[in-house]
């Protein structure tokens, strides 16, 4: 695919318009504080209806995984189609246990089989595959099941071709969190039930006339610039691109040279503005924050649910860009935000190491000689990315040329990871400079992002 030039749509400057704060989306069990905000209302809403509820002390664990019982209590309370048991439908479902009437009803209706040794093993953790048979089972969709290793396929494109989960967001073979388990409930249900198209936001058909620069985080002010294409037509969902600057030079700095207003001419673009030190520079996280709460994740989080409240984002292409610190943020943001971002394209830059949300796909460039950020903060975000995504190590020659990328191969879910060790030593005046943004950078980021599926 070519990369497309066209005219640069509505710049907006953070100091020409309003404040506007951001109202949270609500947090329906405490320690889902730092949850992704549409997970936290896929728990909301399904706390609402009685589906969902917390273990005793009040929290819902929302990184831990689900087991079988307790994916099919929440499937059949949505239902609400169970009855009481009085004998045995598998060998180790006693009827008096509290999952043996879900259990039962979903063997009844040929949702679940038992094991060859006639259990359920109600306590086994359930995979994204498995997750999505036993959903879309339950709610009626007929479904031709292949054999072999690739059974599941048949029910992932389901999910695909009606819109609800898109297949890059997951791996079939993956554990099912608890958060994630809503939230595919969650889609399900709004699908079924009014024909809801999860990745369409709140934000389609709006058109607000002062358009947002700023949002409330934590009690502050964050600002950021916002690129709305000249083409943006409100009831179209569009791509959303967050791109971070670096330590040294600001959000307005990096708008200029990383060419993605030229370059990604369908996507919405914010440029958000980290918190300025003492000393001139840029910080995007304060000391000691831990992977999950790291203080500029939230003003993500604001910025995506603001933009998706006031315009209409395709929900499932949200990616993350950046170069220097603002590579690391992005790299973090990807692997923290995994499974809700759909892939980062980054240069010069490593990551929080931490083990990732979910997947998603990763165009990493970077130069070997480059002394402000160690190449080996880059083979980090390789190696990471690449097992969170359970790609080979085998890699092939790609494009682009000039930034001798190789793709890795084998890639789960279509979630590439492209590796760019590029050897471009000056910056656009002939410096020395091995930590630049080449100049192609932004065209080939925007391509790449633009070819996932």
């Amino acid at each position: 695919m070519s990369v497309r030039r066209a005219t640069i749509g509505l710049l907006i400057a953070v100091f020409l318009l309003p404040y506007a704060p951001v109202s949270a989306a609500p947090v329906p069990f405490p320690d889902m504080q730092h949850t992704w905000y549409r997970y936290r209302e896929a728990a909301q809403y399904l706390k609402d209806k009685d589906i969902l509820s917390g273990y005793p002390d009040g929290n819902f664990q929302p990184k831990e995984t689900i087991n079988r019982a307790e994916l099919l209590k929440i499937v059949f309370k949505g239902r609400s189609d169970v009855v009481p048991v009085s004998r045995r439908c598998f060998s180790d479902v006693n009827p008096d246990e509290w999952y043996a009437p879900y259990v039962c009803a979903a063997k009844n209706r040929g949702i679940v089989d038992g094991y060859r040794d006639g259990t359920f093993r109600a306590g086994e953790a359930v995979n994204f595959a498995e997750a999505i048979k036993i959903v879309l089972n339950a709610y009626g969709h007929e479904i031709s099941e292949t054999t072999g290793a690739d059974w599941y396929k048949p029910y992932t494109q389901e999910l695909q071709k009606l819109q609800i989960l898109p297949q890059h967001s997951y791996v079939p073979w993956a554990p099912l969190t608890r958060e994630r388990a809503a939230d595919l409930l969650w889609r399900v249900l709004r699908y079924e039930d009014e024909r809801v198209i999860s990745r369409l936001s709140p934000g389609c058909g709006k058109a607000p006339s002062v358009p947002p620069s700023s949002v409330e985080v934590n009690g502050l002010r964050r600002d950021f610039l916002l690129t709305i294409p000249s083409r943006y037509v409100s009831h179209d969902p569009a791509p959303l691109l967050i791109a971070f600057h670096g330590r040294t030079n600001s959000n307005a700095q990096v708008r200029s040279y990383m060419r993605l207003d030229r370059e990604a001419t369908e996507s919405i673009i914010a440029y958000p503005a980290a918190i300025k030190n003492d000393n001139g520079t840029y910080s995007w996280a304060d000391p000691g924050n831990k992977a999950y709460e790291i203080r500029d994740i939230a003003f993500f989080d604001a910025i995506v649910e603001k933009l998706a409240s006031d315009y209409c984002i395709d929900m499932d292409r949200i990616s993350v860009v950046g170069h220097s610190l603002g590579a690391w943020m992005a790299n973090t943001v990807a692997c923290v935000r995994g499974g809700a971002v759909m892939a980062s394209g980054t240069v010069g830059g490593d990551t929080v190491k931490t083990t990732c949300a979910g997947p998603a796909a990763a165009m990493i460039i970077h130069n070997p000689k480059d002394n402000l950020a160690p190449f080996s903060g880059a083979e980090l975000v390789r190696k990471l990315r690449s097992e969170t995504n359970f790609c080979s190590w085998e890699t092939k020659n790609t494009g682009p040329a000039e930034l001798n990328c190789v793709r890795h191969t084998e890639c789960a879910s279509g979630n590439d990871i492209l590796w760019c060790p590029h050897t471009i030593d000056t910056d656009e005046r002939g410096k020395f400079y091995p930590h630049t943004w080449p100049k192609s950078a932004g065209g080939l980021i925007a391509e790449f992002l633009e070819s996932i599926k």
